[in-house]
């Protein structure tokens, strides 16, 4: 029994540690495109008499900035998750967060013409790390914002009964196909033919939040919208903050 037991934590360090190895030769790939991207303009900029036209490679090296850094957190935030203990979970107001947290993103979609609303009047408590609930609801929210085209709707419901508590994210973009829709949450994964930049780190970092609080999470069609719908159900908490 022993000895099963030490091959037993062999092979989940062997597993961790080529995880950790794929990991870190994906994050450098990914990284290499937008430092590459930043290079490139910052030549143009640096060779362009153009005042104008310098304005605007310099502009496009300030928003390849703005892309690495939000890979770089996105990593950061991953691999804090894979490496840390389960964090401490207390009772909140789950439609409070959202309502915060929708407020923040709603410039972004004004921006885009886009409509975004909010379903969450009643207070819905749920047992959970503030900090990273704040993170997975930004996630889903800036997802619907991004993917979907100018015009489109995005709805966001928070709902709940004695036993369980949800959260809904819906929106009119063009929606997934069943084939990608069952690999988000992959790493690095991005759905081709999307013209918004992203690192492919968001799901993965939402299905992990998840596991987190123990919550369970499902993506289809939007009945409603005809977009993506993601649906989070938690266990509710059992009393208020």
């Amino acid at each position: 029994p022993m000895l099963d037991a030490l091959n037993g934590l062999f092979e989940r360090i062997g597993r961790l540690l080529d995880s950790e190895r794929r990991f870190t030769a994906d994050a450098a790939h990914e990284l290499r495109t937008p430092i590459a991207a930043i290079r490139a303009q910052a030549q143009v900029a640096l060779a362009e008499a153009d005042g104008e036209r310098r304005r605007q490679a310099l502009q496009a090296t300030l928003q390849g900035c703005d892309r690495a850094t939000r890979l770089v957190e996105q990593l950061l935030t991953l691999s804090r998750l894979e490496s840390s203990a389960a964090p401490a979970l207390v009772p909140l107001d789950l439609s409070a967060l959202v309502r915060s947290v929708v407020a923040e993103l709603a410039p972004q979609a004004l921006h885009k013409q886009q409509s975004i609303e909010v379903e969450a009047e009643a207070a819905h408590v749920v047992d959970g790390e503030p900090t990273l609930l704040a993170v997975l609801v930004r996630n889903l929210v800036d997802n619907a914002i991004r993917y979907s085209p100018a015009g489109a709707r995005v709805l966001v419901e928070v709902g709940g009964d004695a036993q369980a508590v949800w959260l809904r994210v819906e929106d009119s973009g063009p929606g997934l196909s069943d084939v990608d829709r069952q690999r988000l949450g992959e790493r690095f994964f991005r759905v081709l033919g999307s013209e918004q930049q992203g690192s492919g780190l968001g799901w993965s970092i939402v299905q992990r939040i998840a596991q987190v609080h123990a919550a369970t999470w499902s993506t289809q069609p939007s009945a409603r919208l005809g977009g993506l719908s993601v649906q989070l159900r938690w266990r509710a908490a059992a009393r208020p903050r």
